[in-house]
């Protein structure tokens, strides 16, 4: 062995080498994907194309409608068909997410919606709309969401296992992004094309789909969501399959609470974004570009959420955090009744868009956790019918209370009655009857083969 001295000249001291830009590029990508495979970002790129596409249309259909009409209750009829095959179809959508493959179920939807945009984009460019026309299409591409939603949520369990912080990083991911793309770059740049061409918002979105249903495409795997039981030459029919999931959550208390919460508390909101291009053109006398930049204040509020929502959940527990949440939500949205300061409006907008943000990562986490892998489509669907089914009835109701009573009492008395619900069911549920839950959940999966 030589020592130093024998070398003739000292050695410098070791100096723990410093990583290149590459090396720092590669060690943030690994922390954004958390370990993440290519089917998971796949399906992430393609949601995100697509939200942002929706974004566009949800922005330019209302403006579309409130061209042809001033009517409270005429433009209200849009936005209620668009919410209508919730409340007529989820349920038959979850029970096909569980008896096909869901890949193809998420490819195929998003290219029938290509199509079905392509045929708006050439009605509005041949000045052939009408609210009739935009109830078609709007009730259209929802009917096919109900499918394509159902099989979102249930293939990303199949995706990153039924591990609650798997599945809470994972949907992090994906709703932080989809709401940057559906409520912030959507309406933004919605306003924007709508004022240079009232055709374009629905192109837009129809290139969305297509690359969307690419993306869909190229993952690879199985995703039946009951192989065995579609192997079988004789399955139960449709509607015992469904009755099973509407039973099976009717007796689980906490995801039922978190039902039946989530449903009387989007009855309300539904109504209240329906009629809020009315309230920025009537009450506060801002134009098309405004409109969107202020829908948009909704998505800065849900994407800081995406960064800051976990934290929030480790320190308040599941249950606090999204019901307790849910009580400022409801507020932000009565404040548009007491004042119509641009500022304020924004804030309560964004504080909407944080505590949505926060109730989705974690109730949707939640139930993909405890519910078993064959019943996922259904359960899905059956918590669709009740949080976004009764969207059209609370789309009904704030347009004849705004024609009747004023657009304030939207706001400030459907804010109110949000508020309310949102505490009842903060006193109905507890932290520890949701850890509860999760460990029954998770013995049960232990039991199970794999």
């Amino acid at each position: 062995m030589v020592n130093q001295a024998e070398t003739g000249a000292a050695q410098a001291p070791r100096v723990p080498p410093v990583p290149g830009r590459a090396g720092l590029l590669r060690r943030a990508g690994a922390a954004f994907t958390g370990g993440l495979d290519r089917n998971f970002w796949l399906m992430w790129t393609g949601w995100t194309i697509s939200s942002a596409g929706n974004g566009l249309t949800d922005t330019a259909l209302p403006l579309l409608a409130a061209d042809l009409t001033t009517n409270p209750s005429a433009v209200s009829l849009v936005s209620f068909a668009d919410r209508l095959p919730w409340l007529v179809l989820a349920l038959t959508g979850g029970a096909l997410s569980d008896r096909w493959d869901r890949r193809k179920s998420l490819w195929i939807s998003d290219a029938v919606r290509f199509v079905m945009l392509v045929g708006l984009f050439t009605a509005v460019l041949l000045d052939w709309d009408s609210i009739a026309l935009l109830m078609v299409v709007a009730f259209a591409v929802t009917a096919i969401e109900t499918l394509y939603d159902s099989s979102r949520a249930s293939i990303l369990p199949m995706l990153v296992t039924q591990d609650r912080e798997r599945l809470e990083l994972a949907n992090r991911r994906l709703m932080s992004a989809n709401t940057a793309a559906l409520k912030f770059a959507g309406p933004a740049a919605g306003g924007l094309l709508y004022a240079a061409a009232r055709a374009l918002p629905s192109l837009v979105d129809a290139v969305s789909f297509g690359l969307s249903a690419i993306t869909s495409f190229l993952m690879r795997g199985d995703f039946t969501g009951d192989a065995a039981g579609s192997a079988r030459k004789q399955r139960p029919p449709m509607r015992r399959e469904i009755a099973e999931g509407v039973r099976w959550l009717a007796r689980h208390r906490v995801l039922r609470v978190f039902t039946l919460v989530a449903g009387l508390k989007n009855m309300c909101t539904a109504g209240q974004l329906a009629l809020l291009v009315l309230y920025t053109r009537q009450i506060m006398h801002i134009g098309d570009v405004g409109y969107g930049l202020l829908l948009s204040s909704v998505a800065v509020g849900s994407v800081l959420a995406g960064f800051t929502c976990r934290l929030f959940t480790e320190r308040l527990g599941p249950a606090r955090s999204s019901l307790g949440g849910s009580v400022f939500g409801a507020a932000g949205f009565a404040i548009l009744g007491f004042t119509h300061n641009t500022a304020l409006v924004a804030l309560g907008l964004a504080v909407t868009g944080y505590t949505s943000m926060t109730w989705n990562v974690t109730t949707v986490s939640l139930r993909q956790a405890m519910v078993p892998r064959h019943l996922a489509g259904r359960t899905s669907g059956v918590n669709r019918l009740v949080t976004f089914g009764l969207m059209p009835i609370g789309v009904l109701i704030s347009g004849q209370i705004a024609t009747h009573f004023g657009l304030n009492l939207v706001y400030s008395g459907e804010g109110v009655f949000g508020v309310s619900v949102a505490v009842i069911g903060l006193l109905s549920l507890s932290n520890s009857a949701v850890e509860e839950a999760l460990r029954e959940a998770q013995a049960l999966q232990e039991t199970q083969p794999a």
